[in-house]
């Protein structure tokens, strides 16, 4: 079966648009040009930058965008959403810019092996569509240095030519196009320089590094064009989609969410025992551990081998194993135990919720998947389903399996109530797509030649089959990956998405849902606009908030949510300061020469005020009963939505309770004694009800009574001047720089810098209402117990008698509502002030009221 492509109308719109910037160029006829002895056919311009800008600015007016004020550079951005056509978009605007204008040299560049596979899969696809609107013949060729032939087609053909590469090909000094090869006058790039190709980005944002901007400069291009839903810059944007307006005009599938997760807790202390060993070179038994960790913003799951005597919460970066301390590991009886009295032998598994909520995952996808595949069949559409595993062992039946164990026990069970798979065997209707080495299937790839040589052979698999998938002759309609689907690769027929990895997954909520948003395709290779039709469910492991919250912040951060932008190149800001420490106002100069003395703190905790607090807090504590939460909801097109259905079961496992008294001991720093004698007056049922719960309450109830004696007591915590000094220059340098920044007269600076719109509104606040502020800088910090803390702004106002002010404007104008961590740094912070005779204003969102 052939997909078949018509041209929608915001697909015209934005490719007219591409067309246009150009207007005023004649048509080129392609000619040889001799340089440095070698034949070179290329591009050729006509156009001022006057011209340019002057059509640049009508198509930005056209589309309702904002006029770029000059013409910075020959790169133009197009944002579309996923799913929406913009592979289809760049190659028509390829075929468009050549019969218009005669420009017959492109390279589409690509971040990685798996986008640039899937822009050959869909180049082959679209070239009969193509072929009846267009007369003219086209080539089109994967670039590969071991077969230099092909390049030196392209610079030397006068015939359209598109060369797709990827940024790893060409970036570094030692590949072959950056060196003296045979049949070049000098390095294959030096060739390529002069055709001055066209160059199309796909997903520029991942080739934002200095690095890759250079590389991608010295191609030498025509213009470029940078295609993406994500743009990290905009660099002078011409065109743009937004995911509200894909999903309000339906040109992408709705979007409904199953969600299955704890209800108190959605990361349980999950902990599989892979292997116990003896340690070659130290001799001793060691364990390997697939654990939860922290890695950058985002947790993953990963083999972790741990030795005797390591905590779990330092190895991972995850407080969910606070007080899982390496007591004994056993590797004759294959058992490893902590300090908090658990045990768990080889292949043993703790935090089984999270297995169950995988299992509940599989089982819901299994019966929409039938249940949706019988609708849609009589409408002659085959409905696919794709799940993202976090460990491929879990998946293989000759390693752990459990997961393909439950998926054929499920179907199995499930089938008989359904015309179409009751008589199919379950080995049949799935397949996976993992990256195997000759030691095995792994679960990711790295950036080097062997892996994205296997890359390679895995997205080939995938592609090959992408159309073959539509068909109801082929079996298959369920298929599992670990990542390597995670980009690159779409097919417009799947319905459900079941993500079995990680709840905080390597994966982003939009690189999920951009594998399954395209329209469906009926089996005659016909696209359906029936919205009640394309509805992509996704059978998430967490809340629904928690993936409509992240989901919606994924947009926020791409600047895409509420209109917003992304970073504009144009609006980058160098501030200077406007006084050296000699020329400041007399009222800043005083209130800097107290400012920028240094403090030590003291600590003194009157233990029976303590524990009398901690003792109240823990009897306020409350827990319920561990449970499965469904929900099942829609994300609307304002990207938050509604939960439409909301029900939970109960957990069937066996939890053995964690030592309490040694986590506390390990997080708060207290004698064993003095946290006995506090639990000892404490009802402990709501702990066995559920102990993790209770957990994480018990240390905010020791650590939250502990700041509240140091801030209450006027001898709790006690500042003192440490003797050393800021410096003015290292906290307020001569020159900033940045985007975040708002102009103003009365600054240190020309402009200054904000974090957040409360910030930015102080500013222009503060600019009218002040004599005279700044912005206090991050490396400007004051020791707390809780780690160092940075005001926000330091002012002066036009009333001489109130004088000088330090000013928080972070949180909320309550106190309650403020982050416990935030509002004990407030706390210290009015000590230190007080110490040192400057007044402090905390909560502040209104400067008129300082």
């Amino acid at each position: 079966m052939q997909i078949k492509y018509t041209t929608q109308s915001h697909q015209t719109k934005a490719i007219n648009t591409i067309v246009d910037l150009f207007q005023g160029q004649s048509r080129q006829v392609s000619e040889y040009d001799i340089f440095d002895g070698e034949a070179v056919c290329g591009n050729g311009y006509m156009l001022d930058n006057m011209s340019l800008l002057e059509n640049l600015q009508r198509v930005q007016k056209s589309n309702k965008i904002e006029a770029s004020p000059m013409l910075e550079s020959h790169d133009f951005s197009v944002e579309m959403e996923t799913g929406t056509g913009k592979t289809y978009v760049y190659i028509k605007s390829i075929l468009e810019l050549y019969d218009r204008y005669g420009w017959n040299k492109y390279i589409i560049i690509t971040p990685s092996i798996a986008i640039r596979e899937g822009v050959l899969s869909s180049l082959a696809s679209m070239k009969s569509h193509f072929k009846s609107e267009y007369k003219f013949p086209y080539d089109y060729f994967e670039y590969d240095s071991s077969r230099l032939g092909s390049l030196k087609h392209f610079i030397r053909d006068d015939g359209l030519q598109i060369m797709v590469m990827t940024i790893d090909s060409f970036k570094r000094a030692n590949t072959i196009l950056n060196m003296t090869q045979e049949g070049f006058a000098g390095t294959p790039k030096e060739s390529l320089q002069k055709v001055n190709p066209i160059l199309i980005l796909d997903e520029p944002q991942n080739m934002e590094s200095e690095l890759s901007r250079i590389s991608i400069g010295e191609l030498n291009p025509l213009f470029t064009l940078r295609f993406s839903a994500t743009h990290k810059n905009y660099y002078n944007l011409i065109y743009t989609l937004t995911p509200r307006e894909a999903l309000s005009q339906g040109l992408v599938k709705q979007i409904d969410v199953l969600a299955l997760s704890e209800n108190e807790t959605v990361n349980d202390a999950y902990i599989n025992v892979q292997k116990i060993e003896i340690d070659k070179r130290s001799k001793r038994p060691v364990a390997t551990l697939e654990l939860i960790v922290k890695n950058r913003d985002e947790f993953v799951t990963k083999s972790v081998k741990i030795k005797g005597n390591d905590s779990l919460k330092e190895k991972t970066k995850n407080a969910i194993y606070t007080g899982f301390i390496v007591d004994e590991i056993n590797a004759r009886e294959m058992y490893i135990q902590f300090e908090n009295g658990l045990r768990l032998e080889l292949s043993q598994i703790n935090g089984q919720v999270k297995q169950q909520i995988q299992e509940q995952q599989i089982t819901e996808a299994i019966a929409m998947h039938m249940q949706k595949y019988e609708e849609l069949k009589k409408k002659d559409i085959k409905v696919l389903s794709l799940f993202f595993i976090d460990r491929v062992a879990n998946f293989l039946n000759n390693e752990d399996g459990w997961m393909q164990r439950h998926f054929c026990q499920e179907f199995d069970r499930l089938k008989v109530g359904f015309e179409s798979f009751k008589d199919v065997r379950s080995d049949d209707v799935y397949k996976y797509y993992f990256a195997k080495r000759k030691s095995g299937y792994i679960d990711d790839l790295k950036n080097n030649d062997s892996d994205r040589k296997l890359a390679k052979k895995t997205y080939d698999l995938i592609m090959k089959e992408k159309e073959t998938l539509l068909s109801f002759e082929e079996k298959t309609s369920f298929i599992f990956s670990h990542s390597a689907l995670k980009e690159g690769w779409d097919n417009p027929n799947v319905f459900f998405i079941t993500t079995l990895n990680d709840t905080k997954s390597e994966m982003k909520k939009r690189q999920i849902l951009g594998r399954g948003v395209r329209l469906a395709v009926d089996k005659y290779g016909n696209r359906v606009e029936d919205k009640e039709i394309n509805r992509l469910t996704v059978v998430a492991n967490e809340s629904f908030d928690d993936f409509a919250r992240d989901l919606q912040l994924e947009y926020e951060v791409s600047g895409i949510s509420q209109g917003s932008t992304p970073n504009n190149i144009k609006n980058k800001i160098k501030a200077k300061r406007k006084y050296s420490e000699n020329e400041l106002n007399d009222e800043f100069k005083a209130l800097w020469k107290k400012l920028k003395s240094k403090t030590l703190f003291e600590l003194k905790l009157d233990e029976e005020k303590y524990k009398e607090k901690v003792i109240r807090k823990l009897q306020g504590i409350e827990t319920r009963e561990q449970k499965i939460v469904r929900q099942f909801g829609t994300i609307e097109d304002d990207i938050y939505g509604y939960v439409a259905e909301e029900k939970s079961f109960g957990l069937n496992f066996e939890q053995i309770l964690p030592d309490l008294v040694s986590i506390i001991e390990k997080e708060v720093g207290l004698t064993r004694y003095m946290i006995i004698e506090i639990l000892d007056q404490v009802d402990l049922k709501p702990f066995i009800r559920n102990s993790d719960a209770y957990t994480k309450r018990a240390l905010e109830a020791f650590n939250d009574a502990k700041h509240e004696i140091l801030t209450e007591c006027s001898d709790g915590i006690v500042y003192k001047e440490s003797g050393e000094y800021y410096t003015f220059m290292n906290v307020f340098p001569d020159e900033l720089e940045g985007y975040d920044y708002e102009m103003c007269r009365n600054g240190l600076y020309d402009a200054e810098q904000w974090d957040s719109t409360i910030e930015k509104d102080f500013i222009g606040c503060a600019d009218t209402h002040f004599k005279f502020f700044t912005k206090l800088p991050k490396r400007f910090k004051i020791k707390t117990p809780l780690g160092s803390y940075s005001p926000d702004f330091a002012v002066i106002k036009y009333d001489e008698s109130e004088g000088a002010f330090v000013i928080e404007t972070k949180g909320s104008e309550k106190e309650s509502e403020l982050r416990g961590h935030e509002k004990w740094q407030i706390s210290y912070a009015k000590k230190h002030f007080k110490l040192l005779d400057i007044k402090y204003k905390d909560r502040v969102t209104d400067c008129k009221v300082v």
